[in-house]
């Protein structure tokens, strides 16, 4: 006698509780992100980052084993603005600028892209920066940071000079160092926290930068 044909199972699916998890997950990153602005380095606890997001602090340590692993996981956060795993240069701020018919449609929506981007990020960058040099594994997150930085320069650069609307003499190296220092962090913080600017008063100078700079 044949054996009877088995049904295979199909296999286990709970949206509620990935839903659930990704709550957890986005509650544990906020609050980390606001204890890390607030606190900085030293003053950012593990306990009190549970504490702050409602949960335990084994919850924390199961999804990020370490300080500096939360922190890591915070930056890449601010600066994509949400947890979803998309790289910044797949994302639709990015399409849109490789779509710009011109370089001035580009360079305008470039500097929308770093006011976002440095509206989010620009404070929790600080506390990386001010930590690396006596915490080595912060100090890689910060050399890994300015080489996502530089990366992402190397590529506005050589997509603005794809670009009608260019004076000639602009150049791949000029252009590079141009969005070296708009997307500087230290640039957001300074003309924000030191200048007053708010967060439409640094797009509008970007962008007046960046007509200065690159359109003449």
């Amino acid at each position: 006698m044949a054996d009877p044909v088995k049904t295979p199972k199909r296999p286990y699916r709970a949206p509620q509780r990935a839903a659930a998890a990704a709550r957890t997950r986005e509650a544990i990153v906020t609050a980390a992100k606001d204890a890390f602005e607030r606190l900085g380095w030293s003053g950012t606890t593990m306990r009190g980052i549970a504490d702050q997001a409602g949960v335990s602090v084994k919850t924390v340590e199961a999804l990020y084993r370490t300080k500096a692993e939360l922190l890591k996981q915070v930056i890449d956060y601010a600066i994509a603005g949400d947890l979803r795993p998309i790289p910044v240069l797949g994302r639709d701020s990015v399409a849109a600028m490789q779509a710009a018919p011109d370089a001035p449609t580009m360079l305008d929506l470039h500097a929308r892209h770093a006011r976002a981007v440095s509206g989010r990020a620009a404070l929790v960058l600080w506390v990386a920066e001010q930590a690396a040099p006596a915490h080595q594994d912060v100090a890689k997150l910060w050399a890994q940071n300015n080489d996502n930085r530089r990366t992402g320069a190397r590529w506005t650069a050589a997509t603005l000079l794809t670009k009608p609307g260019l004076p000639p003499h602009i150049g791949q190296r000029y252009a590079e160092e141009v969005f070296w220092i708009a997307i500087d962090p230290a640039t957001y913080r300074s003309l924000t926290l030191g200048r007053g600017l708010r967060p439409a008063g640094f797009e509008s100078w970007i962008k007046n930068f960046y007509r200065k700079m690159l359109l003449h």
